[in-house]
């Protein structure tokens, strides 16, 4: 019998012994981890195994019996047309919060970046609707967006257009795009205030040198600014993109969904089958196909990301 080569490299190499200072140092750090670890475990990966276990059986939430359906609930979300509407009206808010979400947050980043009086109300302006509750925020536009009494009709008709006044909420043609800039408005501060703080990071030097060359402002935001910004873009387009996908509170409080299912989100759609529907099966098997979508999304986006560094 021959031995590997490597075998015998292995064997060869002489092994490093770790310091007793080394040994405890390293059990000190997974004392500190063990918390989180368990914190995770009973708040993250328990329920997500019990989701799965639960998208195989039959359960209406208050008996006691939970008989396997095998793949029964997986064959009723395939048919189920108002969960697949659903994930087509949340690709839409995905892409108005990675495109324009994120060239809104950059285009207010750099300019009160540029700023050099009152850098601090713009801030803090910005930034102030993400201090909002949900609720709150679904509260003020349904009064603002009311269609009688409603300040931006009654603006719209103060100007003297009133072929503009509309019921911006119910109307099937506008209650999504609607629905979609006040999540828009919502989240932007988020992305704005990693922006600036990216941007306050990027070294003077290379403004300067850049100056030297000859550049100028859109080469110097090209050739400077964008590289230097790139890591901090890959995170908010990350964040910005899952808290699209998984909206909730913005579309329950405005539409719940209506008029018609128009404005249905999978998050949505996920709680009314659960607890108006009573169908926790059915349910968690739109959780996990969900879920796994955003999973899978999650690891393409940080794929790209790395390519392109």
């Amino acid at each position: 019998m021959t031995t590997h080569p490597l075998e015998g490299v292995a064997a060869s190499r002489p092994r490093v012994r770790r310091s007793p200072i080394a040994r405890r140092r390293e059990l000190m750090a997974w004392c500190f981890l063990l918390p989180a670890i368990a914190l995770l475990a009973v708040f993250t990966l328990v329920p997500f195994v019990q989701a799965i276990v639960l998208s195989f059986q039959q359960w209406d939430g208050v008996s006691t019996s939970t008989p396997f359906v095998g793949l029964s609930n997986y064959r009723f979300v395939l048919h189920d047309t108002v969960f697949w509407s659903s994930l087509r009206n949340v690709l839409i808010f995905g892409v108005v919060g990675f495109v324009l979400g994120n060239a809104i947050s950059l285009g207010m980043a750099v300019a009160v970046n540029r700023v050099r009086r009152g850098k601090a109300f713009f801030r803090t302006a910005f930034y102030l609707p993400g201090v909002f509750s949900v609720v709150v925020i679904g509260m003020m536009f349904s009064w603002l967006l009311a269609p009688n009494a409603g300040i931006l009709n009654r603006l719209l008709g103060a100007v003297g257009a009133s072929g503009l006044q509309h019921n911006w909420l119910e109307d099937p043609g506008t209650a999504l795009p609607t629905v979609a800039a006040v999540f828009l408005w919502y989240h932007w501060g988020f992305g704005f205030i990693l922006y600036l703080a990216g941007l306050q990071d990027v070294p003077v030097e290379l403004y300067e040198a850049a100056s030297l060359d000859g550049a100028r402002g859109w080469a110097k935001f090209r050739y400077v600014t964008w590289p230097e910004l790139l890591p901090v873009t890959a995170i908010v387009s990350l964040l910005t993109l899952l808290g699209a996908l998984q909206v909730f509170g913005t579309v329950q409080v405005l539409t719940n969904g209506g008029p018609g299912n128009h404005t249905m989100v999978p998050t949505l759609r996920i709680y009314q089958e659960a607890f108006t529907n009573q169908r926790f099966g059915s349910a968690a098997a739109m959780s996990v196909i969900f879920g796994g979508a955003l999973v899978l999304l999650a690891m393409l986006q940080l794929w790209l990301s790395r390519r392109r560094k």
